[in-house]
């Protein structure tokens, strides 16, 4: 048999062309896989016309190369195309065809792809928890030895069949896979095996270039005991988390120190320790006198921007002709009357810090547009300045107005408010934490009386007062009402006839309140707190998961006090 009749058989396909791209020589197989290379033996087309090749290019670099070209049937073939000489004068190209499957046998069978194999093995094996891999029609390619100590079935009885056959014959509830396949995105669900043991699944959708989904890999955790473990592991978050708290502290400017015993506090707290060291914009809301710079002035004292500016800025105190220049600054002889030097804007003053802009609902609405695109593109534009400047600055507003009713108005840019409105922070007035009112009694008068060299205390009677006035001023009236009273008790006790008379003749304090004993007033006073956490929650579980105190002794001290759920009445 003659080698041009030998080739001619081959089961992967031939071409032979010179520099022109002229076809010299074809077997059958390239024939049967392009139909235009038949016209060969009459030299009538080039290679160019017929298939898609870089064969010139590799005839003239003297290189081989390997690319994918489309057959006539519209399959992949793959063409490793090598430049020889047939003589010193003569170069020519040689083009090996060669069909999805003998590549991927040639691959297979190759030492980087068995390193490769042994190593994906061990390292899923070394994972510990189950892995599975499927391709991107749901068939299952690899797993990990887990797979029989965790679902009962073999690595043999698996490999090579649809994942869904696992809960097809109940061995898990629900499949993983499908779940992937059919939204396309990474998720994450519990599954229950047939042997009653709890897994954590974790599935992972990966794409080609052409974005098709080529294989789903799942990652199964078993979380059978994980109960035991999950309350280890929240004990320790909490040790942490307390011992944190307490070194945090110590890095508080002691002014600026809030109040936080009460429950609903505490979780602002919570809240302010996740969000300090990130920067995503903050809205603290509630009424005047609340606190919401003191919460501003925690989140940048806790976050990593605390050995930068804090710039804090009332967007209702300053007029409105002057607010541009006060925010972003001006250049030198921007306008007439201003500073020859030109000036620093607030906004560039507080960069790598933090700007506090409090009463934002005051700030003007062409203002508005203009701080909008600051938050967009981090960069703002003095006045009068060509170029505009960088900045990296931690945002938080605060206001005692309903934005969103503002902008149901037209008063103030909705784009703006959620904007800043991306976490939002409610301070509660102080009517709703009365558990906070003797501890900040106690904070301000120590407080003052370090400051005026003063040594007065609070005499029993006068926290009836304290705890029945509704404080419209909130924590800023208190503060000022014990500053006055330290600074103008002439006495080492402040009785309640030195309380200011709309404490005194408030209609809270039942008459006859200042002739009770300690333990009437610390019963009136958990009174109203358990009082108010029943207004504020609908169950008693809620209540007692608030106030931290088991359901029956919430239950109990209701009855105690004539207290019903959802009743208004003390």
């Amino acid at each position: 048999m003659q080698f041009a009749d030998l080739f001619s058989r081959l089961p992967i396909g031939l071409v032979v062309v010179d520099l022109h791209g002229n076809v010299h020589y074809v077997n059958d197989k390239s024939i049967q896989l392009f139909a235009g290379l038949a016209s060969q033996k009459s030299n009538k087309k080039p290679i160019q016309e017929i298939m898609t090749s870089t064969i010139i290019k590799s005839i003239k670099t003297e290189k081989p190369n390997v690319c994918i070209t489309t057959t006539d049937d519209g399959h992949s073939v793959y063409l490793l195309e090598i430049p020889f000489e047939a003589d010193h004068l003569t170069k020519l190209g040689l083009i090996i065809m060669l069909d999805a499957e003998q590549v991927e046998y040639l691959i297979s069978h190759s030492k980087t792809y068995l390193d490769l194999s042994q190593d994906l093995d061990t390292i899923m094996n070394l994972v510990g928890d189950l892995v599975t891999i499927t391709d991107g029609n749901g068939i299952v390619l690899r797993v990990n030895a887990a797979c029989e100590k965790v679902m009962g079935v073999k690595e043999s009885d698996f490999v090579g069949r649809p994942a869904t056959i696992l809960e097809e014959q109940g061995i898990i509830d629900h499949s993983s896979t499908v779940n992937v396949l059919r939204s396309g995105v990474r998720g994450i669900m519990t599954q229950t095996t047939r042997s009653g043991r709890r897994l954590l699944v974790s599935s992972f959708p990966l794409y080609n270039d052409l974005g098709d989904l080529v294989k789903v890999v799942n990652i199964s955790r078993d979380i059978t005991e994980r109960e035991e473990l999950l309350d280890q592991i929240e004990e320790l978050r909490n040790t942490i988390r307390h011992y944190q708290m307490e070194i945090d502290r110590l890095n508080w400017a002691n002014a600026d120190t809030p109040i936080m015993k009460s429950q609903i506090m505490q979780d602002i707290m919570d809240l302010i320790f996740r969000i300090a060291d990130v920067d995503s914009t903050v809205l603290i809301l509630g009424e005047t006198g609340v606190g919401k710079e003191v919460i501003a002035r925690t989140i940048h004292n806790l976050s990593s921007r605390k050995d930068k500016p804090f710039i804090a800025i009332n967007c209702g105190s300053i007029p409105e002709s002057l607010i541009e220049s006060e925010l972003f600054g001006y250049e030198r002889g921007a306008f007439t009357g201003g500073n020859r030097e030109g000036k620093l804007g607030l906004i560039a003053a507080a960069n790598n810090g933090t700007l506090f802009l409090d009463e934002i609902g005051e700030l003007p609405l062409h203002m508005q547009a203009k701080l909008l695109r600051v938050l967009q593109e981090k960069q703002l534009r003095p006045i009068g300045a060509v170029k505009e400047i960088k900045i990296n600055v931690r945002f938080i507003a605060a206001t005692n107005i309903n934005l969103e009713e503002m902008v149901k108005q037209g008063l103030f840019r909705e784009d703006l408010f959620y904007r800043l409105n991306v976490i939002s922070i409610v301070v509660p007035s102080l009517k709703e934490r009365p558990e906070d009112i003797p501890y900040l009694m106690e904070y301000f008068l120590s407080l003052y009386n370090q400051k005026y060299g003063r040594k007065v205390q609070f005499h029993p009677d006068v926290m009836p007062y304290f705890l029945t006035y509704p404080w419209p001023g909130n924590i800023r009236e208190l503060q000022n009402i014990v500053e006055r009273l330290v600074v103008t008790c002439s006495e080492p006790l402040i009785r309640p006839e030195r309380l200011p008379d709309k404490l005194r003749h408030y209609d809270g304090p039942e008459e006859g309140a200042a002739n009770k004993s300690l333990k009437e007033l610390v019963e009136e006073f958990e009174r109203n707190i358990i009082h108010n956490a029943m207004q504020r929650y609908k169950t008693m579980k809620e209540v007692s998961e608030h106030l931290k105190v088991d359901v029956s002794t919430i239950s109990r001290k209701a009855r105690k006090y004539g207290i019903r759920h959802g009743s208004s009445n003390l």
